[in-house]
């Protein structure tokens, strides 16, 4: 659990201080990749819960969301639509019931130990 909090605080401090600019050009895609990585975050931590996690699993999971966004970012572009909101209320939706799940799971744990 330290070399989590370790690298969550060194991750901050490097990507504060880090000066990247990228072009606004790439802000859908760069927000779908952001979405699609914290789903998969919170997607692996459910499954860990369960005891279902596997390094097969995070790496497909991972390369699948990543892939299927920015397809759909992609596309939305080429066609002039926001075809990316799709990815990204199907990663918002999938965040909040994995959310939820760890949620129940760390309520029914607290009450499992009183």
């Amino acid at each position: 659990m330290i070399y989590v909090v370790t690298g969550v605080i060194l991750g901050l401090l490097v990507g504060l201080n880090l000066n990247l600019v990228y072009s606004p050009e790439y802000a859908v895609y760069i927000s779908i990749a952001v979405l699609a990585i914290l789903n998969t975050i919170f997607n692996l931590l459910n499954l860990n819960t369960k005891g279902e996690l596997t390094v097969v699993k995070s790496l497909t999971y991972l390369s699948t969301d990543l892939i299927f966004g920015l397809l759909l970012a992609y596309v939305g572009e080429q066609l002039g639509l926001p075809i990316y909101l799709a990815a990204v209320f199907a990663f918002g939706n999938s965040i909040y019931q994995n959310m939820r799940a760890l949620v129940n799971f760390m309520v029914e744990k607290y009450n499992k130990n009183e």
